[in-house]
């Protein structure tokens, strides 16, 4: 009983500087170029610096040490963003980046990579990001599900 509620207060305390998180299920486990997640959420402070990461959780059968990915946001008025960015999954002797989610599902692993540091939202309202997959095969097996995570860049 005390080891979860230790567990517990743990998380929230974790999660207390997240002002957005959210992932999307990738299809099979197999991410088609046709499949672009979309994920929205609201700004209110526009003074405060955020830090933007990109989730991605994948199995040891993604075959490629890195992933290219299309990223879009949208802001209030229609404003686009368009970058293009490599996540790198794995160091040049193949060993993966990302933390194992488990005992039992010891091949499953979860990058949680840096986008933007200390990134300004420049107006109050919803904004959607876009995830694409950039890589030059129409589909990637191995790939789990993919998000994002905005957070607070100087937690006090």
């Amino acid at each position: 009983m005390a080891l979860s509620i230790l567990l517990a207060s743990l998380a929230s305390g974790c999660m207390e500087h997240v002002v957005y998180q959210e992932s999307a299920q990738v299809p099979d486990g197999t991410w088609d170029r046709n499949w672009k997640p979309r994920f929205t959420f609201d700004i209110t402070d526009t003074a405060a610096e955020r830090n933007i990461f990109l989730d991605i959780r994948h199995t040891g059968d993604y075959p490629f040490s890195n992933l290219y990915l299309f990223s879009t946001l949208e802001g209030p008025g229609g404003h686009l963003y368009t970058d293009t960015v490599e996540c790198r999954l794995a160091d040049a002797t193949g060993r993966w980046y990302g933390k194992g989610t488990g005992f039992i599902f010891s091949d499953r692993f979860q990058a949680h990579i840096l986008y933007k540091l200390k990134n300004r939202f420049p107006r109050q309202g919803r904004y959607m990001f876009t995830l694409e997959q950039a890589m030059r095969t129409e589909s990637l097996p191995g790939v789990l599900d993919v998000g994002i995570s905005v957070e607070e860049a100087d937690p006090r």
